[in-house]
């Protein structure tokens, strides 16, 4: 079963099944063996089969959880649970760009536009801001000589660096920066419905429920809950 996820993964129960001809039952035995032993996990919104980043080093040309991931990806599903929001995990390495590794959406990926979105503030945040620069730069340079950096996106860096989350009353999300890899940003994106006041509460009763599980992750949550 191992060996099936690493050449065909992410995969589904079902497409498991078909491949290795076992009983949908036995199948789910062995991913919940797997699972127990760390070396497959959920991904994320998706319910399929994903090697964790930990089995990297055993194996190569498989599809891996990215680094940091596995742990923060078990909190948000369990955080979840009977809540109405959607999450996005993202990840922004020191020499890379940011990346939606994994989401709860059920269709496209939210954008994540470099100069426009709160979730790439809050991964800049996780910067010295000389080597936020060098991000910006890059990024500048990718997008062409249309792009800017305009007031409104260094307000939002430094809010996001002083408070490590930002909230978007209009739009209901709160973009959460995660402690973890020193080259590598990691932050999580909720979304939720209802009035202004209850996507707010809603948001850090999650975010609340995740630090439980990872409370070396999360940074203090006062400034959010006020």
């Amino acid at each position: 079963m191992l060996g099936l996820v690493l050449d065909h993964g992410p995969v589904s129960p079902q497409r498991l099944t078909e491949l290795s001809g076992l009983s949908r039952t036995a199948v789910h035995r062995a991913i919940h063996a797997l699972m127990g032993r760390g070396f497959v996990r959920y991904q994320l919104g998706k319910m399929h089969v994903i090697v964790t980043a930990g089995m990297r080093a055993r194996a190569e040309g498989a599809f891996f959880s990215p680094p940091g991931i596995d742990a923060v990806s078990s909190a948000v599903d369990a955080a979840l649970k009977g809540r109405r929001i959607q999450c996005d995990i993202a990840v922004l390495p020191r020499e890379g760009k940011p990346n939606l590794v994994e989401t709860t959406a059920p269709d496209e990926i939210p954008d994540t536009d470099f100069f426009d979105s709160d979730l790439v503030s809050v991964l800049l945040a996780h910067f010295e801001p000389v080597e936020v620069t060098r991000i910006t730069a890059r990024a500048l340079r990718a997008a062409g000589g249309g792009a800017r950096v305009e007031p409104d996106f260094l307000d939002r860096y430094r809010r996001a660096r002083y408070q490590r989350h930002l909230w978007n009353g209009p739009l209901g999300t709160l973009c959460v920066g995660l402690s973890g890899d020193a080259d590598q940003a990691m932050a999580i994106r909720l979304f939720a419905r209802g009035t202004a006041r209850l996507r707010k509460r809603d948001c850090v009763e999650t975010v609340q429920a995740m630090r439980q599980a990872l409370p070396q992750m999360f940074p203090n949550l006062a400034t959010i809950s006020d």
